[in-house]
């Protein structure tokens, strides 16, 4: 009885950084770039990975853009490489890829005073399994 009655805060308090997109406000430039992006990967899954869960796939594309970078961290880098590598990097442009990270990820300055902006591998998963909103920022 008791752990029926407690099960929803247990949620609340498992899912700590998951839904961070979810719960941030994209910019209408952001929000396009965002949905340029999921169609060119479903466009790819569509024809590459059908037989596959959606959801596996966006996993596969987020362990792929996260392995140039040290930690389980996008950057903007990664994006591109992914594009690049499933012949799709035509298709849209750095600066779209940096507006995203820039906007939903954070961007520390290093010690040598440069900044790179990178997006946490469970904020990419949302941004690219549509868990985000738009508002009408410009």
């Amino acid at each position: 009885m008791i752990s029926i009655a407690i099960s929803p805060f247990r949620r609340a308090v498992v899912s700590p950084a998951r839904n961070i997109v979810a719960q941030r406000h994209l910019s209408m430039a952001c929000a396009r770039s965002v949905d340029k992006l999921n169609n060119i990967l479903e466009e790819y899954r569509a024809r590459n990975y059908s037989q596959e869960f959606p959801k596996r796939f966006q996993k596969e594309i987020v362990h792929a853009a996260t392995v140039d970078c040290g930690r389980r961290a996008v950057s903007a880098e990664g994006i591109e490489h992914v594009l690049q590598n499933i012949g799709m990097g035509h298709r849209m442009s750095r600066s779209e890829i940096e507006g995203i990270v820039s906007e939903v990820g954070t961007c520390p300055v290093g010690q040598d005073g440069t900044s790179r902006c990178v997006i946490s591998a469970d904020q990419m998963l949302d941004l690219i399994s549509k868990n985000w909103e738009v508002t009408s920022r410009a």
